[in-house]
């Protein structure tokens, strides 16, 4: 199991947490920016909450009980998680989120899942009620809590207002503005510090070695640092650089809605709206703050500030649908043709 100690930004955070011999709230709720490894902090907890011999430094990684959570058959371990996060969680938290996702019918293809589904919540209900052994613990960890619709929020309300004996809740959000206030206001809230941009840098160099130049462009695309490296390790780099150099292209003239969309598709939907959404809200700092003294305002895609605030809306309204059950590429390629042309347009009033 990834110890979040490699995380070197979430050690303020994991101290509380891990190094902290104090009984905390029966309900935690760990937010922070996406990608930063909230989730692998949440599961370190996890594990020593479990443990049968923890200390200050986490779990033992000894006893029986870790033993059968890095199998993935902790009996006492139960895992929420939309089922679109499951495709690249950690293996422990995907095998034990098994046991609550719906089962795909036989030969039928379709898109994984956005939400935490209300079956998914009175099935985990059901087995809360089992009795835990003498002096154990139940530890009950939602990934994606902010993925919970409105009634799935209220079938587990109850369960957090009365949690069976011995039961914790970890929720984990990079959206908390999401999560309905009654399910918030059950919860001790702890946020996760994201990385610098230095931070980064470093982090990355040192797992693969690069040299920081080559970084500095996917820095600055707005992802988590996980998602960054998992970037790098599927060879997708380069796209990403390719797609900040559209956007940042010093003619200010905009790539086709073809070239666009067809590279967006590559580094993956959800990852490349992430990026333009970040690269034009970049963009209306800068505009904001205006250029050095002396120095003349850099053309770009997003140069002009009123299409660049209009983009940031949009691109958020994109992803907000992308998340929902409509076609993710006739979406993708909605968005891209309104950036070609809209930019044109901005560029030809006087």
């Amino acid at each position: 199991m990834t110890s979040a100690g490699d995380y070197p930004w979430l050690q303020s955070t994991r101290q509380k947490l891990v190094g902290d011999r104090r009984e905390l709230h029966h309900c935690l709720f760990l937010a922070g920016g996406p990608a930063i490894g909230k989730a692998m902090l949440a599961l370190e907890f996890a594990a020593q909450l479990l443990c049968e011999d923890s200390g200050t430094e986490g779990p033992c990684k000894k006893c029986r009980a870790c033993h059968l959570l890095c199998s993935s058959l902790h009996p006492d371990f139960h895992v929420l998680m939309p089922e679109f996060l499951t495709e690249s969680s950690d293996p422990i938290l995907e095998s034990h989120a098994q046991r609550y996702l719906e089962p795909a019918r036989t030969g039928q293809k379709r898109k994984p899942s956005e939400q935490i589904s209300i079956d998914s919540a009175r099935a985990l209900s059901e087995a809360l009620l089992t009795t835990v052994r003498p002096g154990g613990r139940k530890v009950v960890l939602i990934v994606g809590a902010d993925t919970m619709n409105r009634n799935t929020a209220n079938a587990m309300l109850k369960v957090l207002e009365e949690p069976t004996e011995g039961t914790r809740f970890i929720l984990v959000s990079s959206y908390p503005y999401r999560l309905p206030a009654t399910i918030h206001s059950r919860c001790i809230r702890l946020d996760c510090r994201a990385p610098s941009q230095d931070e980064t840098i470093r982090w990355l160099q040192s797992r693969h070695g690069a040299s920081p130049n080559d970084l500095i462009g996917l820095a600055k695309s707005g992802l988590g640092p996980m998602d960054l490296d998992e970037i790098i390790r599927e060879d997708r780099a380069a796209m990403v650089q390719d797609l900040i150099r559209c956007c940042e292209n010093p003619s200010g003239k905009a790539a086709s809605p073809l070239f666009l969309s067809s590279l967006c598709a590559q580094i993956g939907t959800r990852q490349a709206l992430s990026i333009l959404q970040s690269t034009a809200l970049d963009a209306v700092r800068q505009s904001l703050q205006g250029p050095p003294e002396g120095a003349q305002q850099p053309r770009s895609l997003f140069a002009d500030q009123n299409l660049a605030f209009e983009a940031f809306y949009r691109l958020g309204a994109a992803r907000e649908r992308v998340n929902g059950q409509v076609d993710e590429q006739l979406c993708l390629e909605d968005i891209c043709a309104w950036l070609s042309a809209d930019r044109h347009y901005s560029q030809s009033r006087p």
